[in-house]
């Protein structure tokens, strides 16, 4: 099974998330949680580690997963 996010720590109070399905990107950006994100590098969305959580419980809920 492929997933469709990858998440991880950066250690120093945020995370990375980035969509790796197209399905992924488009829910991401049509549930605005864009207003998540605190930053942007070229591949990752920076998102408050606090934040992540709740975030990735929605993602679960909506039927998506991630890569390992």
């Amino acid at each position: 099974m492929t997933g469709d996010f990858v998440y991880t720590s950066a250690n120093d109070g945020t995370s990375l998330i980035r969509p790796v399905s197209a399905r992924a990107e488009t829910w991401f950006k049509e549930n605005d949680l864009m207003k998540l994100v605190v930053d942007n590098t070229e591949d990752y969305y920076v998102i408050k580690s606090v934040d992540g959580p709740g975030l990735c419980d929605k993602i679960r809920k909506n039927g998506m997963d991630f890569t390992s």
